[in-house]
């Protein structure tokens, strides 16, 4: 198979793209006003930043400047619009891709002693600056996991399997594939990021409903850490003490580096398929989906978008899946107007099951006033999943910028979150004139509430600098309206460096003092990613 290459500068690979509909740059237009100055395709060229010496390690040291450039930032919007414009203000002093856990236990020994700092690498797709390289009188080293890939041992009458921390999603799904098998865990930056990123970040799949997040999939793990190694081994459960495993989910490369899990894999489905419907409003949406939730059916996904994202899902695509002006008419006659809301729900198993579960889902939205639309809006939805972030880039081009941020909270308190966090978003550049459309998604939901989605739009500057400034604005508005609302700063992204300076109100002081404690302790000369997730600092470090 041939591989693709990683475009430097910009979301995925190379070659591919996703460009605006023409009602979509409508839409904007309407909502933002008319675009900013294009931003520079890019990439950039590497800035004159030349390597600081490293000390010779257990394996080859990269110093070529792409690889350098390749390896400074993740994929957040001020990432890609800093390798864009060149506005790059550090690059690591070098990049490493160790062969094995020993090879990693030597380098990070070695990097303690000569006061190197170590930057942990899987994918790279991290949008909250968790793997940023940032100015640092100390030299810095970025630690590629991508040759520890791969299926490593598989028990099938358990259903575990144990993969390399580089492993990336597609590798997961074809080695499990040729088994019967499947993890279920499908991020939106499946294609790209890592076994070792989904736990370092505790992600979420977008069927977590019927596959769980991944901590409920880890079972086992190592960590190497510059105090030594620390192995847990894979078990059901266990009531030896507090779940150390659920310490490193989360840690972010900060307590050290997932070097092997051991993940819960089940047999393949035979069928997937995801239906949709338009309900009468929010409040509507919001009932269906928590019923089916509590009454136990046994979805896999359901995501129900507010008005404004429902206009754009049909900006970009849906009118088309789901036969046009026709439907839209038909629509208007059941009383579905600019209040409709877009309802995804999904399972996947054997025909008759996934065939009697849809038929919930459907009974679900027809009793609260919604209008089913088959499942063609939900093959669209499937096909094109994995390529929305390109939107990003190819707006980027025209002017625009876009950029997306989560939380969870309870089900009593869904509507009153989306409402402050909204409109902290979209009132975040009113003093300089900015309009901001902000647009969201209720997903992976519980018994006791679910997660919410904010995707928001803004016009770029003349200045990428001032661009930056805007998105700063907006970021600093809306991370203080989820510490107001009692909401997590993430459900699924992690806290990076971005949100750092607001995690102590989150955890508390003496909850971070407690995963101070325990980072001084596995890496007690601060060698590790030191500038996410306990690093409060006193600005956003963009």
């Amino acid at each position: 198979m041939q591989s693709r290459v990683r475009r430097i500068g910009g979301w995925g690979f190379e070659g591919e793209r996703y460009p605006p509909s023409a009602p979509l740059l409508e839409w904007l237009e309407r909502r933002v006003g008319p675009s900013g100055p294009p931003l520079a395709a890019g990439p950039a060229q590497p800035p004159e930043l030349p390597p600081r010496p490293l000390p010779q390690l257990a394996s080859e040291v990269s110093v070529d400047p792409l690889d350098r450039l390749a390896h400074c930032r993740g994929q957040g919007l001020v990432d890609v619009i800093r390798l864009r414009s060149g506005l790059i203000p550090a690059l690591p002093d070098g990049v490493c891709r160790p062969a094995d856990a020993g090879a990693v236990t030597a380098i990070l020994d070695e990097c303690r002693r000569a006061g190197v700092r170590v930057i942990p690498w899987g994918g790279g797709t991290s949008v909250t600056g968790g793997v940023n390289v940032v100015p640092d009188p100390a030299p810095v080293l970025v630690l590629d996991l991508e040759r520890m890939a791969g299926l490593e041992r598989l028990d099938p009458v358990s259903g575990l399997a144990t993969f390399g921390p580089g492993t990336t999603g597609p590798a997961v799904e074809r080695a499990l594939a040729e088994h019967g098998l499947t993890l279920g865990h499908f991020p939106q930056s499946w294609e790209l990021s890592t076994v070792g990123g989904w736990i370092a970040t505790r992600s979420a799949g977008q069927e977590s409903l019927g596959y769980g997040r991944i901590e409920d999939m880890v079972a086992g793990l190592e960590l190497a850490a510059p105090a030594g190694r620390l192995r847990l081994p894979a078990r059901p459960a266990s009531a030896a003490g507090p779940d150390l495993r659920q310490l490193v989910l989360g840690s972010e490369g900060r307590l050290g580096v997932i070097t092997s899990a051991t993940l819960r894999v089940r047999a393949r489905p035979k069928l997937t398929v995801v239906e949709a419907a338009l309900m009468p409003g929010l409040d509507a949406g919001l009932a269906a989906v928590r019923e089916l939730v509590v009454s136990g059916v046994p979805l896999t996904l359901l995501r129900l978008s507010d008005a404004l994202e429902t206009q754009m899902a049909m900006a970009i695509g849906l009118a088309a899946s789901t036969a046009g002006a026709l439907v839209r008419r038909y629509l208007a006659l059941r009383g579905l107007g600019d209040d409709a809301c877009l309802l995804l729900y999904g399972s996947s198993g054997e025909r008759s099951s996934v065939r009697d579960i849809l038929l919930c889902g459907r009974s679900a939205a027809r009793e609260h006033r919604g209008v089913t639309l088959g499942a063609r809006p939900g093959r669209h939805w499937l096909r094109d999943r994995f390529r929305h972030p390109y939107l990003r880039e190819s707006l980027l081009d025209l002017g625009w910028a876009t950029d997306t941020l989560e939380t969870a909270a309870p089900w009593s308190e869904i509507a009153a979150t989306r409402e402050q966090v909204g409109a902290a978003i979209a009132g975040a550049l009113a003093g300089e004139g900015g309009r901001v459309a902000v647009m969201c998604h209720v997903s992976h939901p519980y018994r006791d509430g679910a997660s919410l989605y904010f995707t928001f739009f803004f016009r770029c500057a003349a200045d990428p600098e001032a661009t930056i400034g805007r998105w700063a604005a907006i970021k600093r508005a809306a991370s203080q309206a989820l510490v107001d609302a009692g909401a997590t700063l993430s459900h699924h992204h992690g806290i990076g460096q971005w949100h750092a300076p607001w995690f102590e109100a989150e955890a508390g002081r003496l909850g971070r003092l407690v995963l101070a404690t325990v980072a001084a302790e596995l890496d007690p000369d601060g060698t590790l990613n030191p500038h996410v997730l306990l690093d409060p600092g006193d600005r956003l470090e963009v």
